[in-house]
This record gives structure tokens, C-alpha cells and sequence, in this order.
């Protein structure tokens, strides 16, 4: 039997605290086998504030009789435990030989079809991989040039390309659970470069520029399992026979034929989901969020968070949520939520459309910059939306980016609005410096925002100001819009993970309504092409 014990100081060095965990025990530190780091975290409601770990510990006398004292923080580790902590990656049970007539297509290199397209090829499968955009050093540069001077590649940018929109959007990987196909997404970042201290941080972070190192490793381990990806390859229509899918068209007019193929092209590929609706493939409205990145300088989430300087601790940030209450006559304003925050990070553009303006929020693996951002978002319902069909949300994200656009003067400049101007009702005439490179327009946001939404803003901001002391102070700069937090349409789909009006076309991400981020699109890819494994190459049985 193991033991669980939680909340032990981590010392900074990362080397193991055997007194202080002996000391938790009441027991001589001679005593403690084995000591593996689980999780470790920084509480900031400490002061002054501290990292904290959990740890696995083994002993060598009787665990039953240090466990009837009763200690704060020490229990058995059990099966729940094992689950949630395990690193353990899935095993490749034996299989058949993959079916050579099977040549499957996954269409997309984001986190859903990278790790879709691994998972054929570890399992034999002839995949060809296609890709819109470039490969990552090629859209390094197009990203530069865009947020240097407004250069925009409709088809190499910050949400087209290798890597997808994480690559380019700080690339946060949060989950409590590093066991079974979760294990095998994160044992296979670090094979790829990754820090291995994402197995054991709460909030792990790959940083931009650490994506850059890992994707064309992983790139070159596709190719050698076999796999044909192209470049610059855009999908413009799916071929359909008999109710299967069974190849596509590309711009250019090249039919490639293939099957079974998935769709895996995140938030913002519209022309495929109009593709995919044109093949036959059912689909709904979806809500979304919709709002703008809020910037402070670091400092001031640093002291709200640990009360003095945050010295040898990472830069502080914030998980908040907003469900304000309905007042006597008044209907309550919407729901809200901070999304991807950016410790010591900065705003960028992030759209792939000309004369629209888009914002998302990146950071280093360092994390050194002066400011922090993070998406304050508010409910945005199907009832919202201009019409009944499954593009209805799409125009609606669509007209606000639009409006932005004119807002902010053009070249991707962002409308902007300091805090305290929004919560006073007046549009901002003056700005202080941000860390936006293409420029902000000083703006009333309730010109580029519908008001149910500012409604929302306001009370969030106000709700987390009350958490966060200065959130809604003079510093606070909130920069428009923060549109593609998720899409705002869903491929319905059987147990097979198959459209359900299109056979062998499998939609999976973000883009097809079923992810919220770079481990949850990875996960859904990979079970896609699970779902492929098992219905193609059974497991043995002996037969």
C-alpha cells in the first residue's frame, strides 16, 4: 500500500522534502522508501504564498498503523488516485495488419488531427495529412509579419497552419488527469520536447516558442511511421458515394481519393463547415462566448494574488466566473467567465479574415512580460443568432468582427476602452500603453458589442474586481473582440464518431463543436482514430 499526502511545501530546488514529509508522518525520514512528485501548485491564498505539492510515498513499516493516527493530508492512495495521477500511457494492444485498401485522410494539423494522424500511424494506417496553412517555421514569419505590420496571409496565420490556433494562443494544456489517453497525449508531448514538468504541473504551460521546438518533431516521427503530409493543401469540397465519403477536392481542382476522413480544422475553418454542410452532414447551432482581453500590468494581478511581490513564484493568474442574479423587475445580466489567461503575456490579432479585427492572448514559456491579459467572456445564445441555420452564428461572430474592423480605423487596429470608462458609461478618449503591437483605438465597445453582452462585461468585471482588488481600477484596458473562443457550430455525430448522415466523415475539434482547448481537441482526434483502430484492425482474440 501506498500513501497520499497533500499540501507539503515543494521546495523551489525540486528536490524531494522527505523531512518535512516525515515530519507530516511523525515518523524518522529512514522510513520513507520512495517519494514520487504528483502535482504541485502555488496557493496564493497563503501569506506570503507558497508552492504545494502532492506526493506518493511508500514506507517500510506498517502504512495501516501510520494511517490510524489520523494525520491532516495523509490517506491511502487508492484506485480514484491512480486514475487521476497515473502517468501511465495506454497500451498498444496486438493487432491485425491494417487493411491496405483502408487509406484514411485527416484534414487539419491542429491538436485534433496531429494527434488523430499518430495514433493511425502507430496502428499501420496509410495516412495522408493535409494541412491549409504552412508548416510552423513558414507561419512563424507570416505571424510576424502580420503582427509587425498588418501583413495578413489569409492562409498562413495565427489559426491556419501547423500546430493550429494553440500554437499561436499560449498553448495552455490544464487537466486534472494524466492517466490512460490522456496519459498517451502527454507522455507524447514530452517524446516531442515538451518540459516533463507539464506530468506534474496543475496549470501546465508549453509557451509559443516551445510549440515551435515540438511540432516539427513531431512532424518528422508522422513521416516516419509513414505518413504523407502536404502543405498548403486547402479542402474545397468532399467527394460523397452512396452516403460515404470516400475522397476530396482541393483548391485547384486535385480530387484525392480516401477513406475514412477526418475533419479536424478548428474554430475558424468557415469554408469547411459550408463543405461539409454542402456533403450532406448534419449539424446544429451551438452557444458560444464573446467578449474582449482585459490587459493589467502583472504587477497588479501579482499583489492582488499573493499580497507583496511574487519574487521567486510564477507571475500570478486568475480563474473567474460571473452568474449575477436577476433583480426585482430586471432581467439578470448573462453569465461570464475568464478564459485562457496570460500571465506575463500579451495581446495579439488573431484574425484570418481582411477587414475583420480578432484578439486572442499569448505568452512565452517564460512568461517575462509586463502585462497579464485574459479573455473576459459572456454567454452568447442561439436565440442571439439571425436565423435558424447552422451558419447563423458564424455571420453573428462575423458582424461584430466586422464592426470592429470599422471601430478600430482599419490595419487590424483594436477598438479599446479603459475599465473605468466602460463601468461609467463613456467611451474612452486616451489610452495608456498596451501590449497590442498593431495599435488600439480609443472606443465605446458598446458600438462593436451587443448590449446583452456589455450588460454581461460590466457585471463581471465588477463581480471580479470584488476578488481581484484594481481589476476594474484606472490600469485595466479592455481590447475588442475576443470572438473565437469556440465555434459556434456542431456536426452531430454517432457512437462511431461518424456524421450521422455521412459515412466515413468523421468531425472532430474544436471546429466540429466538440473541444474546448489543445488536450481536449487532442483527446477527441485520438479517440476518433480509435474508433477507426478498433472498427478496422480488431484486437486479437486468438482466432
Amino acid at each position: 500500500m501506498a500513501l497520499l499526502i497533500t499540501n507539503i511545501p515543494w521546495p523551489l530546488d525540486g528536490s524531494e522534502p522527505r523531512e518535512a514529509l516525515a515530519s507530516r508522518l511523525q515518523l524518522p525520514a529512514a522510513t520513507i522508501l520512495e517519494v514520487e512528485l504528483l502535482k504541485r501548485s502555488v496557493d496564493g491564498r497563503r501569506r506570503p504564498p507558497v508552492w504545494l505539492a502532492n506526493y506518493r510515498v511508500t514506507l517500510s513499516v506498517d502504512e495501516a498503523a501510520v494511517l490510524a493516527r489520523g494525520a491532516h493530508g495523509v490517506r491511502a492512495f487508492n484506485e480514484r488516485d491512480r486514475a487521476r495521477y497515473s502517468e501511465v500511457d495506454v497500451p498498444a494492444p496486438a493487432r491485425r495488419s491494417w487493411p491496405s485498401e483502408v487509406r484514411p485522410i485527416v484534414i487539419g494539423m491542429g491538436p485534433a488531427g496531429l494527434f488523430a494522424a499518430l495514433r493511425l500511424a502507430e496502428a499501420g494506417a496509410p495516412v495522408t495529412l493535409l494541412e491549409r496553412g504552412g508548416d510552423v517555421r513558414e507561419r512563424h514569419f507570416a505571424v510576424r509579419r502580420f503582427w509587425r505590420h498588418g501583413e495578413l496571409d489569409p492562409d498562413t496565420n495565427v489559426v491556419f497552419g501547423e500546430g493550429g490556433a494553440g500554437a499561436f494562443s499560449d498553448g495552455k494544456i490544464y487537466t486534472r488527469r494524466r492517466d490512460g489517453e490522456l496519459g498517451w497525449i502527454f507522455r507524447r508531448l514530452v517524446d516531442f520536447g515538451a518540459d516533463p514538468e507539464i506530468l506534474e504541473e496543475g496549470w501546465a504551460h508549453l509557451g509559443t516558442d516551445r510549440i515551435r521546438e515540438i511540432l516539427p518533431k513531431m512532424r518528422a516521427r508522422l513521416v516516419e511511421l509513414g505518413v504523407e503530409v502536404r502543405f498548403h493543401a486547402e479542402v474545397t469540397a468532399f467527394e460523397v458515394e452512396g452516403g460515404a465519403c470516400v475522397g476530396v477536392r482541393l483548391a485547384g481542382g486535385e480530387r484525392l481519393r480516401g477513406a475514412p476522413v477526418i475533419v479536424a480544422t478548428g474554430h475558424s475553418a468557415r469554408s469547411i463547415w459550408q463543405a461539409m454542410l454542402d456533403a450532406g452532414a448534419a449539424a446544429e447551432q451551438r452557444p458560444i462566448h464573446i467578449g474582449a482581453r482585459i490587459e493589467h500590468p502583472q504587477r497588479l494581478i501579482d499583489l492582488a494574488r499573493y499580497g507583496e511581490a511574487r519574487g521567486d513564484l510564477p507571475p500570478a493568474s486568475y480563474r473567474l466566473t460571473s452568474s449575477p442574479p436577476a433583480r426585482p423587475g430586471r432581467v439578470a445580466p448573462r453569465s461570464a467567465h475568464t478564459f485562457c489567461m496570460c500571465p506575463g503575456g500579451t495581446v495579439v490579432a488573431a484574425s484570418n479574415h481582411p477587414e475583420r479585427v480578432v484578439v486572442n492572448g499569448m505568452s512565452y514559456s517564460n512568461r517575462r512580460a509586463y502585462w497579464a491579459n485574459s479573455a473576459v467572456i459572456v454567454e452568447v445564445r442561439p436565440e442571439d443568432y439571425d436565423g435558424p441555420d447552422p451558419l447563423a452564428g458564424m455571420r453573428f461572430q462575423d458582424q461584430i468582427e466586422e464592426r470592429a474592423w470599422r471601430l478600430g480605423g482599419g490595419g487590424f487596429k483594436a477598438p479599446a476602452q479603459r475599465v473605468e470608462d466602460l463601468l461609467a458609461g463613456r467611451g474612452s478618449t486616451e489610452l495608456p500603453r498596451t501590449s497590442y503591437t498593431l495599435g488600439v483605438t480609443p472606443s465605446d465597445l458598446r458600438e462593436a458589442l451587443p448590449a446583452p453582452l456589455v450588460e454581461g462585461l460590466i457585471a463581471a468585471v465588477r463581480h471580479f474586481d470584488r476578488q481581484i482588488p484594481g481589476f476594474a481600477g484606472h490600469d485595466g484596458v479592455l481590447i475588442a473582440p475576443e470572438t473565437r473562443t469556440t465555434a459556434p457550430i456542431r456536426f452531430l455525430r454517432g457512437d462511431d464518431l461518424c456524421s450521422t448522415t455521412v459515412k466515413d466523415l468523421l468531425p472532430v475539434g474544436e471546429g466540429a463543436g466538440y473541444a474546448g482547448g489543445i488536450v481536449s481537441a487532442a483527446l477527441d482526434g485520438r479517440n476518433a482514430a480509435e474508433a477507426l483502430v478498433e472498427r478496422f484492425c480488431p484486437r486479437n482474440t486468438g482466432a
